[in-house]
Parts: structure tokens; C-alpha cells; sequence
């Protein structure tokens, strides 16, 4: 993450304490309170489970022996393994101590939430802490240690740059043997620098743990300050002679200082002096922690604006003479003139404005007053020009359809009007639906307020013919129906007829239809715009008893008249069976699947070649009507001689 710290130097060299006082910390973070407020407390206990070292504590007000507060200069100001001061050696007024050295695999705690401001660009943290630990030469898991953390409160994460482990057999830099105790090691004070910037408006919790050997008889404590706050790097000018010198945040291995675009090596340290002093503004640095102390990042120092850095802004393009106010804010300590001097409203300020009618190119020098150092930058101003719309041709449709309206050309927004029946009004490409003829008038825009045009495209709406084929009706098979639609919004075109089974014609106005079975009719018509409409008829069928003619007396004597009994009618496909009986009950004929009015699928009167006596008989018939349905029909019959 790289951040920007901008430190305004007026005269000599500004200490990096006054920076620093001027960078407040949240409130009692740092303990200059000589108070624990707005600290939470919490004291536990430290155990090895499944292999881990598990620390368990539980909120506590401030535990004596276990969180004491140490004031600069107190009774006690040395540690008494270490021999370091027990206040970090920076002017702090007071510092605290976690744990101490009583046996018991006691932990303890303390947490301090705060918020990052939403606008934070260079919101950082700085604490120090120094370490005291028995060294039992136990497993790691089961040795004393220290802890310091950043949580993020939202997602109940740690930051992993923000979060350390230390322990009493960790190889970490720094340790050295106790000289009044030998198995007692001991680091003395150190710094840790945290990045804030990328958790702008985020609420963090700093959390440091300490925690004795888990199997109770050896101890471990830490000392720890925070402050210095929203300090990074900061920058000095000297401008006669010309001198810039930069200064890094404390606590890191190694740093190094870059040109603003990491293009050169400028030095190494956490202080860099350059004479003379660079023509950029920006100097980058990366910093490298100790191992295990956090993550590498890079800062930046900036030595504007003692160094003059002339801005004219960016170039930018402008409705003609609409006026537009260019550069950048004035900075006390500076004078400004701009050339050429035409269409300013006064040259000799930072942000003049401008009305300019073409195209111009402007030369803003920027003099300081302590060193009459002088920069120079350039600003182009373009005109906008103005914007041509084209539209698609007039359309035609007919009613209930739809068509897209085109509108192309150097407008970047476009607006059509009436908005009725539309899709979107403000596309370059609509659907337009109207229910009548309609004008669409559209307007492009230019997107800067400078330039419009506008063009037209006329929907013409076509009336739809209408047609109507009359009702669903039910007829009898074999029978014959007359189509007479009725129509509307002609003159008619053209017809045409679906299914054109047992149609006289498909393509005529009025067909006739052989009534064979149900069958569903649809007409569909163009009038003279092409527009199209279509209606249906469903004809459903019936067999009725009037179709089916069966004698009631015959005379088999070869005369040439009614000589054979058989089933008569009309709009039937098949009898399937044709049986006749005595008045006994004894079956005398029988005849099955065959066409009616078939004299030789009749009845001739004779059994073996015998004709039967003159009686009734009776007789059953099963009939297929052309539309599929069975009707079965039964009588008597009178056999004549």
C-alpha cells in the first residue's frame, strides 16, 4: 500500500517530536491519561490442547501485579533482568506492564478499539514493547510468550502485517541472556510500526496477550507503549542551499529511499539527505521489518509546496466560450503568472478563469517568494465541436407491432419525445409500439452541455383486417358446409385455408366443406398494407339414426326389387358387423367390416343356399360414422315371398 504524508516546513528543520505532537492519537491509547480508560483488562489462564498453546482469559477490572501502569521516572526504573529502562527511551510519561515473575501459567490482556477515519490517507500506529521471559527449554507450545494483535472487528480477523508471536525460544533479533539471570532472556525496547491506510473508516481492535509457560512454574512479561500516530515519513527543505532530507518511521531493518516513480536508488537508512535537492516533489520509501516483526511497505514524502511545483491542471476540453476556471489552488509563498495573457479573467492568479472561443495552449510559472525558485507547466484547452444526429427512415407497420427506432452520430446521449408506446426514451436504439401513426422527434446530446441536434422518424400505423368465420357449429357427416366469412378493413388480398382437408378451394373467400369428421377450420387474410388477421371455426360431427337406412320387409324372389336385405346411408366410413337372427335366436347371417349400400354384403334371404320361411327376423348393425364415432342400430326385418 502506498500512502502520501505531506509535511508543510516553514525556516530550520522541524524536529520529528513537534511532528508528532502534531498527529493526535485516540484518546488514552498512549496512557498519558496515567490511567488504563478506555483499555479493557483481562486476566486467564495458558494450557497446551490438541497440541496448541491455548490461552483463555476473561475480562477483568485492572489486575495489581498483572497490569501495572509505570509512570517516567517512578520508584522503579529499571527492569531487574534486563536492566533497560521500564519506559521506553522516547519521552513517553508512561508505559505498562503485562504479567510479572510468579509462577502459576497466568495470562493477561489488554484491548484498546478505535475507528479509522473514513478520509485517512496516511492513518498509522506506532507501538514499543520489551520482552522478559524465563526459558524452561520446553516444546514451543508450552513456552512463555507475547502477543500483540490487530483485529479487525467487522470480519473477526487478525491483520497478518499487524499481528506478532513472540516467544522464549524463538530465534528472534534482539534477545540476549539476562546478566543477573542466566535462564532468563530478555529484548529490550522495541518499535513496531503498523499501516493503517487500507482499513480507512474500519474499526480495529490493538490486543496484547502475555502468558507464563503452560506447566505453571515459569513466567514470562512484557512492557508495551503505543503513540506517535499517523506518522510516517516526513520530509525537510532547505531551499538556499538547496537541501531536502527525509526521515522514515522508526522500528524497521531496512529502508529504502526510491525517486517518485521507483525508476533510482536514492539511499539507504532510515534517514536520507540529498544535496542538492531533487527537482520532484515525491520521494518513496520501502521499509523492511525485522523477521517475524510485520510486513514490508512502502511510504511517501513529499516536499511540496516549499519546493515550487507549478499545477496548471489537467488538460481538459470546453463548451466555447463557456467560462471554466483552471490550475490548482493558490499556496502562500508563491506567485503566478500565466501566458498568453487573452480570454483570462487575471493572468497573475492560481485559478484564473477562462472563456476561450479555440482551441489554446497556457503557460503557468510559479516563483517562491524565500528562494524565488521558479517552475513552469503547461495546460491545453480544447473546444468541443458541435454534434450531428442521423435517424433511420419513416417505418410502417401495422397495429400491435413493433419496430426499432435508430438514432446514431457523436452524441453520447440521446432523448426521444413522445415517450408513448417506447421502450426507453433516453436509448439511441428504442422499441417503438404506437397504437396510431406517430412523429418521434429525438435529441442528442453532446454530454457537455455545449451542443445539441435533432432528427425525426414517422411511424406509420396500418390498420389489422379483421375476419370472422362464423361460430363452432356440429353437422352431420356427410353433409356439406358453405363458408361465408364476414370481413373488415379491406379490401382483402388474399386467403388462405388451414387444413385444406375436404375444402373445395384454400385460397378463395368462401369454400365449401364435406362434412367427414370434427375438424377445426382457421382463415387467415391480407388486407392491401399487408397486415394480417385470422379466425377459426371448429365443426364438430354427428351420425345420426336418419343416416342409416335398413329395410323393414324384403322379398328374396329374384325379381330384380328388394331382392337383398343391406345397410343403407350416408357420411359412414364401415359397418363393422351385420348380423341376422330367427325369431329362435339361431344366427342365420353374419357379415363384417364392408361399406354400406353394397348389395353383396347383404342378406339374400338364403341359409345353406335355402330360403328361410317368411317371418320376422331380427337384426343388429354396428356402424362407423366418418368422424370416427360407432352408432348401433337394431330391428326387425320381414322376409317376404
Amino acid at each position: 500500500m502506498k500512502r502520501k504524508f505531506t509535511l508543510f516546513v516553514l525556516g530550520s528543520l522541524l524536529s520529528l517530536h513537534q511532528a508528532r505532537a502534531q498527529k493526535q492519537c485516540p484518546a488514552n491509547i498512549d496512557f498519558e491519561a496515567g490511567s488504563l480508560n478506555n483499555w479493557k483488562c483481562y486476566v486467564g489462564s495458558t494450557s497446551v490442547q490438541n497440541g496448541d498453546n491455548a490461552i483463555s482469559v476473561s475480562p477483568s477490572p485492572p489486575a495489581t501485579g498483572r497490569h501495572t501502569l509505570y509512570a517516567k521516572g517512578g520508584a522503579t526504573d529499571l527492569d531487574p533482568y534486563g536492566l533497560f529502562p521500564v519506559n521506553p527511551p522516547d519521552g513517553s510519561g508512561f508505559a505498562v506492564r503485562l504479567g510479572n515473575n510468579i509462577n502459576g501459567g497466568e495470562a493477561e490482556r489488554i484491548t484498546y478499539q478505535f475507528t479509522v477515519p473514513a478520509n485517512a490517507t496516511d492513518a498509522s500506529i506506532n507501538y514499543r514493547y520489551a520482552v522478559v521471559f524465563q526459558d524452561p527449554g520446553h516444546d514451543q507450545n508450552e513456552q512463555p510468550r507475547f502477543i500483540a494483535r490487530m483485529l479487525d472487528v467487522q470480519t473477526n480477523k487478525y491483520l497478518q502485517c499487524a499481528s506478532n508471536e513472540y516467544i522464549a525460544t524463538a530465534a528472534l533479533p534482539g534477545f540476549k541472556i539476562s546478566p543477573v539471570d542466566g535462564s532468563v532472556k530478555y529484548k529490550t525496547w522495541s518499535s513496531v510500526f503498523i499501516n493503517l491506510a487500507p482499513y480507512a473508516g474500519k474499526t480495529l481492535q490493538l490486543e496484547f496477550t502475555t502468558a507464563d509457560c503452560t506447566r505453571g512454574a515459569h513466567w514470562g512479561y512484557a512492557y508495551v507503549d503505543v503513540g506517535d500516530c499517523n506518522v510516517t515519513a516526513s520530509a525537510h527543505y532547505e531551499c538556499n542551499p538547496n537541501i531536502a532530507s527525509f526521515t522514515g518511521p522508526p522500528g524497521f531493518q531496512e529502508y529504502k529511499w526510491y525517486d517518485n516513480n521507483f525508476s533510482t536508488l536514492l539511499g539507504m537508512g532510515e534517514t536520507l539527505v540529498l544535496n542538492p535537492a531533487p527537482k520532484i516533489n515525491n520521494i518513496n520509501v520501502i521499509v523492511v521489518p525485522y523477521s517475524g516483526f510485520g510486513c514490508s511497505d512502502t511510504l511517501q514524502a513529499s516536499i511540496y509546496p516549499i519546493l515550487p511545483l507549478a499545477n496548471a491542471g489537467p488538460d481538459t476540453i470546453i463548451c466555447p466560450n463557456r467560462s471554466i476556471t483552471i490550475g490548482t489552488p493558490a499556496v502562500n509563498a508563491f506567485t503566478y503568472k500565466w501566458y498568453p495573457e487573452s480570454f483570462l479573467s487575471d493572468p497573475l492568479v492560481a485559478q484564473p478563469n477562462s472563456t476561450l472561443p479555440t482551441p489554446a495552449t497556457y503557460i503557468l510559472t510559479v516563483t517562491s517568494t524565500e528562494s524565488g525558485c521558479i517552475d513552469k507547466d503547461t495546460l491545453n484547452v480544447a473546444v468541443f465541436q458541435p454534434i450531428e444526429v442521423a435517424v433511420s427512415p419513416d417505418q410502417t407497420i401495422c397495429e400491435g407491432q413493433s419496430v426499432n427506432l435508430l438514432a446514431s452520430g457523436s452524441a453520447v446521449q440521446y432523448m426521444w419525445s413522445p415517450a408513448t408506446a417506447l421502450s426507453r426514451a433516453n436509448a439511441a436504439n428504442p422499441i417503438a409500439a404506437p397504437n396510431t401513426t406517430t412523429a418521434y422527434q429525438v435529441v442528442g446530446f453532446d454530454g457537455h452541455e455545449c451542443f445539441t441536434d435533432t432528427g425525426q422518424i414517422k411511424v406509420i400505423v396500418n390498420p389489422n383486417p379483421k375476419v370472422d368465420v362464423g361460430p363452432d357449429i356440429t353437422m352431420a357427416t356427410g353433409s356439406t358446409y358453405n363458408f361465408a366469412p364476414v370481413t373488415q378493413n379491406g379490401p382483402i388480398t388474399t386467403w388462405r385455408w388451414l387444413p385444406g382437408n375436404d375444402l373445395s378451394c384454400t385460397s378463395c373467400a368462401t369454400p365449401v366443406a364435406s362434412i367427414t369428421r370434427n375438424r377445426t377450420y382457421y382463415a387467415t387474410v391480407t388486407n392491401e398494407f399487408g397486415c394480417v388477421a385470422a379466425d377459426s371455426m371448429n365443426i364438430k360431427t354427428f351420425c345420426t339414426s336418419t343416416q342409416v337406412f335398413i329395410p323393414n320387409a324384403f322379398s328374396p324372389d329374384g325379381d330384380g326389387v328388394n331382392d337383398v336385405l343391406m345397410v343403407r346411408g350416408k357420411g359412414i366410413s364401415q359397418v363393422r358387423v351385420f348380423r341376422i337372427f330367427s325369431r329362435w335366436g339361431e344366427l342365420v347371417f353374419e357379415r363384417t367390416n364392408f361399406q354400406p349400400n353394397d348389395p353383396a354384403a347383404g342378406w339374400d334371404g338364403r341359409v345353406r343356399g335355402k330360403v328361410m320361411p317368411s317371418e320376422v327376423y331380427v337384426y343388429i348393425a354396428d356402424v362407423v360414422c366418418e368422424n370416427d364415432l360407432i352408432n348401433t342400430y337394431k330391428g326387425n326385418v320381414t322376409l317376404l315371398k
